[in-house]
């Protein structure tokens, strides 16, 4: 069904994407790589596929750029990152193969790519690291390393399992070749901790990770000397897990920006298979900031989306929203920016992939007396086997009752951000052609001053 296919985020052209990985800029020019399987729609197979762009908006597809190595024992190349060493570009993942499963065989490899990007070898060094550099600690799903450079050095994170709890690691290289095991880093609530990132942003560490569990944690606080973590402020990335938000990965620009991608999965589907030859898209680029004041994470989306805007419909009012209001702008692809004014048991929402009789639609649901923003999807005519379970977040603490909102809607995507602090992403799958409509509605106690909708541009073709 290549009507649920979005249009201007990125995803391959066709089959099975998961993480994104080893985002990075250089020479002025972004890349973005991302875990594929070239031959299906399902996960299996694991390679890494390979795009780049000007604008983190449009993109290139490139060829693959990681294969694994059948004759080295390798079966898959799961997540990792990127990074650049002496001016060449470096692959840093974690290899699987059929006698190495994930659950105790997993080691970390590294392949080197020449001046156009194109072709990676992976030297004899391999593996950089294997299970024993941890000596007497056994680490079970040990994977997805995350390196950057650090006082002459570089240093990698990796997720895992440590007696029954998630947990990362971490190491330090000179030369990216030969490591150390220095101590975990951190360890905690889930099973397993996949996809680690560790940075610097404004003065503070931050440590996110994928759990197996609901939504994506964070945790902000400063690195002892002995490179343990010590937590100041937790808080969570996104809500949607494998709902609508998983594995997020992050870099810096050379614009000292940090932003983070995510994959959007497709668990929503469940066990319908009403749509087949592609699944997988990676949310918008996400700008991270810190609060100065409380240490939490501020989220929003990059500026170069709004290349992609359409003529602006300018549809807010100060008046009291009671009952229901049809928005004069109809799509499937659509931002929408919104400032919300309202009561403390305040309830108002946006209805939208909306059919002309209003019998397939979705909905954001706000609601002030239950703290929560929540994505309604229960009035899909999909497949009956598909997901139809709300899907929940806290709204953020707001002594004035104002909620500054921002909304993106892609076909089969929802992506919501309030206040900057809470963001919940979702798939939805609206099967009419027809479920394009939009509307706002409210109990009376919540005013909308502003309400901005724009239509924007695809990035892909219909063919795609």
């Amino acid at each position: 069904m290549h009507g649920l296919k979005p249009t201007y985020h990125f995803r391959p052209e066709r089959n099975w994407m998961n993480d994104p990985n080893g985002p990075i800029q250089a020479g002025g020019v972004y890349h973005l790589f991302y875990q594929y399987n070239p031959n299906g729609d399902k996960w299996g197979d694991i390679h890494w596929g390979h795009a780049k762009s000007l604008d983190l908006v449009h993109w290139e597809r490139l060829p693959m750029a990681l294969h694994p190595s059948p004759e080295r024992g390798e079966a898959h190349c799961f997540s990792g990152c990127a990074v650049m060493q002496d001016g060449r570009p470096a692959l840093i993942y974690t290899s699987i193969g059929p006698e190495r499963g994930s659950e105790s065989g997993a080691e970390q490899w590294i392949a080197f790519g020449d001046a156009d990007w194109t072709n990676w070898r992976k030297p004899d060094a391999n593996p950089v690291l294997a299970g024993s550099i941890h000596g007497d600690l056994t680490i079970k799903e040990w994977r997805d390393p995350y390196v950057w450079r650090m006082d002459g050095d570089w240093y990698m994170v990796t997720g895992g399992s440590l007696g029954g709890e998630g947990c990362v690691t971490i190491y330090r290289s000179p030369d990216l070749l030969s490591w150390t095991f220095l101590n975990v880093l951190a360890k905690g609530e889930g099973k397993v901790w996949e996809c680690p990132n560790f940075f610097r942003l404004d003065g503070k560490w931050v440590l996110t990770y994928s759990p197996q569990g609901r939504g994506i944690p964070y945790r902000t606080g400063t690195l002892r000397d002995d490179f343990a973590f010590v937590t100041e402020t937790e808080g969570i990335l996104d809500y949607g897990h494998l709902d609508g938000y998983y594995a997020p990965t992050s870099f810096e620009d050379e614009q000292g920006r940090r932003i983070m991608w995510g994959w959007m999965p497709e668990s929503g589907r469940g066990e319908s298979a009403a749509i087949e030859g592609w699944a997988g898209v990676q949310a918008v680029p996400r700008i991270l900031r810190l609060d100065p004041e409380t240490g939490e994470l501020l989220i929003r989306p990059i500026p170069e989306l709004e290349r992609l805007r359409g003529e602006r419909a300018e549809l807010g009012s100060a008046e009291p929203l009671s009952g229901e209001r049809a928005l004069p702008v109809s799509g499937k692809a659509i931002e929408l920016e919104l400032t919300a004014e309202t009561g403390p048991n305040a309830a108002w929402g946006i209805r939208f992939f909306r059919s002309p009789n209003g019998e397939e639609e979705c909905a954001l649901e706000f609601d002030r007396a239950a703290g929560v923003v929540r994505l309604v999807r229960e009035r899909m005519n999909g497949d009956a086997a598909m997901h139809r379970f709300p899907l929940e977040a806290p709204l953020p603490a707001s002594a004035s009752g104002r909620f500054d909102i921002r909304v993106f809607l892609d076909r089969s995507t929802v992506e919501v951000i309030v206040n900057e602090r809470t963001a919940l992403s979702g798939r939805v799958y609206p099967f009419r052609e027809d479920s394009e409509g939009l509307a706002v509605y409210g109990d009376g106690a919540a005013a909308l001053p502003v309400l901005n909708a724009y239509r924007l541009a695809p990035v892909w073709s219909e063919e795609d």
